[in-house]
This record gives C-alpha cells, structure tokens and sequence, in this order.
C-alpha cells in the first residue's frame, strides 16, 4: 500500500468539507477521524491540521507572516508591513505573528508565503561588505 502524505490528507479533507455545512460536515469530519484512526493517522493531527490551515488560507487569499525584530513594533509599523506585504503577495488579508528577538541588532525579518525577507541591520552590513569585497 502506498504511503498516504499528510498533506494529501488534509487536502482531501478540505475538499471534501468545501461549501457545506452542519451535518454534512459533521459527517465528513466522523469520516476523517475514523480515516484517521483505520491508517494509524491519529498521530498526525497536528501536522495535517497545519496542512490544512495553510490550504485553507492559501484558498482564501490569507497569507499569515512572522515579524520578528528586536522590540515590539508599532501599531503603525506592523500596518504597514500588511499592506506592503498584501501588496507583494496580492493576498485579500495577513495574518502577522510578531515575534521579539534579541539578538537583533535592528531591523526586522519577515516571513511569509516560504520566503524570508531580511531587513536586519546584521544583513545590510553583511551585504554592504560583499559588495565592497567585489568592487
């Protein structure tokens, strides 16, 4: 028997519960957790829910982004990263996750849609360097 993904998993599951509602659900989400069970899943939960969040959003235009940065960031500031990243990513909405790291020296490091954008001070130096080294 060939080996069943999480991520197939959780793409039949949202398939399979796209446009209903109440117990047509209900029926569907029974069937999933016995699926589960039968082929030894259960364990799995969590990876093929976050499988299915990513599906999910990526269906509805959401791209969820973590900001990470040395101290909390602004209220305005992180408006403004959405909208560049909206934007960037033509999502209809961004979820951000901000994240503090102290080991920052300053700037900021985004990611979002597998991508990491690298706004730290750390890295402008870095890339500042190359270039010189090679001019």
């Amino acid at each position: 028997m060939a080996k069943i993904s999480t991520k197939d998993v959780a793409r039949a599951f949202y398939e399979s519960t796209k446009n209903k509602s109440g117990p047509e659900v209900e029926r569907t989400i029974t069937n999933a957790v016995e699926f589960l069970t039968k082929n030894k899943l259960l364990s799995k939960a969590t990876e093929i829910l976050e499988h299915l969040e990513k599906i999910r959003d990526k269906d509805l235009g959401v791209v969820s982004a973590t900001v990470t940065s040395k101290r909390p960031l602004p209220k305005k500031t992180l408006d403004e990263i959405k909208k560049i990243l909206k934007n960037r990513y033509e999502a209809s909405d961004i979820t951000l996750h901000a994240h503090e790291d102290l080991t920052l020296i300053g700037g900021v490091k985004i990611e979002a849609n597998d991508e990491m954008i690298d706004l730290s001070l750390k890295n402008k130096v870095r890339q500042l360097q190359n270039h010189l080294l090679t001019t």
